[in-house]
């Protein structure tokens, strides 16, 4: 790991900074989502006072994430609460699990469908320490006995490219498809099609920038984070130089990140290159090092602009939102936070910055408040809906599914 006090001295200032993304004041706007009758969070303030809102797994996991990322332990009757919460969603006949909120919709949502498969087994596994209740899409297909409502490209190597051809790789699009490959990743892994995957990715690829799609963007700087995660150290992030060097060229330039996602994607992307190239990261960080307080300021700087009076960060900084993967969660009102954006313009967006420069943070900012929030969370009354319905469907072609739908 490197030296702290061996860094230049703006940049050690510079990731000091970074500890006002993650603390104390966030630690009320977790309480303030908390469903005490499911165990799970809200997606927002709107979303917890809207009627017929519901929690979902992506913000519970979201939720549990930063809480354990600040010290916190998660308390055995809630393990149970929210454990059972999570089983109940799941269908027992293709293993997949649906929201009380969106119902079998997701089904059409490649990306939805399948962010709800990993965050609640997630959650189940990782911090609750439970196995599902049926047998998992992927552990289906990775036996042989087939899954319903998975895609059918996931039959064959030749359906698969064909697949990944349809696909839009240009700067515009790469992010999209990107997204659609990182949320499918674990089903393409159990269907044999990881190698194949992955080698088209690389062809794919611009050397030029490490990038995906033409040109230096933001977009494909993000789609560059959604496919790092097929890369490893035995099958290293192609062409890592230019990726870094692209990044230093983005956040010099004239456009800062107006997005939660924007701001910690390329950092996200930085980190994972540079693990799996290990024999190349030194030389590459002692280059990250010369702009290294510019980019950590800026991206700071960006991230508190997102932060909102209701205690947590905006995903977006033009308005609140009000859908997630195309899907109604909640009003969207201005001025309002995010769970997505919470975690991400706060404590995910300071250990990546930290991990970048060889650094690891500190994670006890919440551990002596541990037992007084869940006695709380215990406690608390159920929630009161002061807000009508979110207009608008379920799902929108206002922003439709990445690629094709399942």
């Amino acid at each position: 790991m490197t030296d702290f006090n061996c860094l230049p001295r703006e940049l050690q200032e510079a990731l000091k900074r970074c500890d006002l993304l993650a603390g104390e004041e966030q630690l009320e706007y977790y309480y303030q989502l908390y469903d005490p009758a499911t165990g799970g969070f809200y997606y927002s303030i709107s979303s917890r006072d809207s009627e017929e809102m519901t929690p979902f797994a992506e913000g519970t996991r979201f939720s549990l994430e930063a809480l354990r990322m600040g010290g916190m332990v998660l308390p055995e009757w809630y393990k149970e609460k929210v454990g059972s919460w999570i089983l109940n969603h799941q269908d027992e006949s293709d293993g997949f699990f649906y929201e009380d909120l969106w119902g079998t919709e997701t089904r059409r949502w490649g990306n939805r469908i399948n962010r709800d498969l990993a965050y609640s087994v997630d959650i189940l596994r990782s911090y609750c320490g439970i196995e599902p209740k049926y047998k998992l899409p992927q552990d289906r297909i990775r036996s042989g006995e087939g899954a319903k409502n998975v895609p059918d490209f996931l039959e064959s190597e030749e359906k698969m490219i064909e697949y990944l051809d349809s696909c839009d790789w240009s700067q515009k699009g790469a992010y999209g498809t990107g997204s659609g490959l990182a949320t499918r990743r674990s089903l393409i892994t159990a269907a044999g099609l990881l190698p194949t995957v992955r080698n088209y990715i690389v062809r794919k690829q611009n050397p030029e920038t490490g990038l995906w799609g033409d040109g230096l963007g933001w977009n494909n700087t993000n789609a560059a984070m959604k496919l790092s995660g097929y890369f490893t150290k035995d099958f290293p992030y192609p062409n890592v130089e230019a990726a870094v060097d692209s990044v230093i060229k983005l956040f010099g330039g004239d456009e800062p990140p107006s997005t939660a996602t924007w701001i910690w994607n390329p950092f996200v992307m930085l980190e994972r290159a540079l693990a799996t190239n290990e024999d190349k990261a030194e030389k590459m960080r002692r280059l990250l090092n010369e702009k290294g307080a510019e980019i950590v300021n800026l991206a700071v700087d960006c991230a508190l602009k997102l932060k909102r009076s209701d205690g947590g960060f905006a995903g977006l900084s033009s308005r609140g939102s009000a859908r997630q993967q195309g899907f109604l969660y909640g009003h969207g009102l201005n001025g309002e936070s995010d769970l997505d954006g919470t975690l991400i313009a706060g404590p995910r967006l300071r250990d990546s910055i930290y991990s970048v420069f060889g650094l690891v943070p500190s994670h006890d900012y919440y551990a002596k408040f541990n037992d007084e929030f869940w006695e709380r969370c215990k406690s608390k009354p159920n929630i009161v809906k002061t807000l009508p319905r979110p207009e608008g469907e379920i799902t929108t072609n206002s922003h439709p599914p990445v690629n094709k739908p399942v």
